[in-house]
């Protein structure tokens, strides 16, 4: 189960490496999508990291306390808000997106490290 938490921790932090680089590339005009490693790494880290995330919750026995319920929330409003950021039909990012995005990820890991 150590494994799972390892794999759980290096996704969540590697998830967040890759918004903020997406993102810093985006609002600085950088075409991201041209490097195929940031679009494909990100779904994979985010596929991860929710697939591990169930995994600790049903093998560790926590059930559905307010804290995971509320990293739950966390991630669907990263997902809402990351989306709308990188959508190819904007033309100019919206940074409160990507700052909702990166709060909303950020909240979820510290709701984490401290439980």
């Amino acid at each position: 189960m150590g494994s799972v938490v390892y794999l759980h921790i290096i996704c969540a932090f590697l998830s967040l490496i890759l918004l903020v680089v997406r993102g810093g590339m985006q609002l600085n005009g950088h075409d991201w999508r041209a490097v195929k490693l940031l679009k494909i790494l990100p779904h994979l880290t985010d596929t991860l990291l929710i697939l591990s995330g169930l995994i600790l919750v049903f093998c560790l026995g926590y059930g559905f306390p307010w804290w995971v319920l509320l990293k739950f929330v966390l991630l669907g409003i990263y997902v809402v808000f990351s989306t709308k950021f990188f959508s190819k039909t904007v033309v100019t990012p919206n940074k409160m997106h990507f700052g909702s995005a990166v709060a909303s990820l950020s909240g979820a890991i510290l709701l984490g490290y401290l439980h």
